[in-house]
């Protein structure tokens, strides 16, 4: 199993920068291997909220299975794909926000190669939260496939 954390320093009010995370949908505008999320139920994003992801090889369902307003958002991929949990926790900081992004992955590489695997990983989910923070305070970014996203 994988299991890593990275954290990033936004300079945008809490409130603003977890409606804009916890819509999963917002997903592609800063993770550019997801290039499209389709909530699959109705009402408030809260646990148990469904959506679709499509992602550059794949295509995958998730779910909301914490949520706490302002302070955490979880989610999980649901079955038959690998186990995959990712939890966002938001903390007001001067001037800003601090995310931390916790994954659990079960990747399905032997123990000598999931060093490797949870570097490689780590990287590419830490790369995503800078362009996120980029997005969230310059209003656009370019993500690392060329595509051009706009906050709005």
């Amino acid at each position: 199993m994988i299991k890593f954390k990275n954290s990033v320093i936004i300079k945008r009010p809490l409130p603003d920068v977890f409606a804009f995370v916890s819509n999963f949908e917002n997903l592609p505008k800063w993770n550019y291997y997801v290039t499209e999320v389709d909530k699959l139920t109705e009402g408030p994003v809260g646990e148990g909220t469904t959506y679709h992801q499509t992602r550059k090889t794949d295509e995958q369902d998730i779910q909301v299975v914490e949520f706490d307003h302002n302070r955490l958002v979880a989610i999980k991929t649901l079955p038959p794909e690998r186990p995959l949990q990712m939890r966002f926790q938001f903390e007001p900081i001067d001037g800003g926000t601090r995310i931390t992004d916790e994954w659990k992955l079960e990747a399905g590489v032997p123990g000598p190669f999931a060093w490797l695997a949870t570097r490689k990983v780590k990287s590419a989910v830490s790369e995503n939260l800078t362009k996120l923070k980029a997005l969230l305070e310059m209003g656009h970014v370019t993500l690392q496939n060329g595509r051009e996203v706009n906050y709005r």
